[in-house]
């Protein structure tokens, strides 16, 4: 009899109760370890991948080296904050017609993007107002 997937199962509902969008594996670790999941951070690392090839997960691989894991929905883009390293979703900034109209040109088929913007999260931008505020 195989044995029930436990680390998979364990990252699977993490990601899912949506306490942050994306997650490295660092994160996901520490995350597991805190919470009593006894694991180690290779089979963290084999978890997530076959969460990837189940299409369960997406990994998204930034400029830093680092993949963040997320749960494979509808297609959206991302800012990553430049404190805090939080990666946001944000609606896809291309539209369709644009998409069309960039092939036709190009005479390219385009089969995905993804887009990372950098800036501020909300919560880096309050606080960074909050201190032009006091100063």
């Amino acid at each position: 009899m195989a044995r029930k997937p436990r680390i998979s199962s364990a990252i699977a509902d993490l990601i899912a109760r949506n306490e942050r969008h994306a997650w490295t594996l660092e994160e996901l670790h520490a995350r597991l370890t805190r919470s009593g999941t006894a694991t180690d951070f290779s089979s963290v690392f084999r978890a997530t991948e076959k969460l990837v090839a189940a299409g369960a997960l997406r990994k998204v691989l930034l400029e830093d080296g680092r993949a963040r894991f997320e749960l494979a929905a509808a297609h959206h883009d991302h800012l990553l904050c430049t404190r805090c390293d939080e990666l946001v979703p944000v609606p896809c900034l291309i539209s369709p017609r644009a998409f069309a109209a960039l092939e036709a040109r190009a005479g390219v088929t385009i089969a995905e993007h993804h887009v990372v913007l950098s800036g501020l999260c909300r919560d880096c931008r309050k606080i960074t107002r909050r201190r032009r505020a006091h100063a």
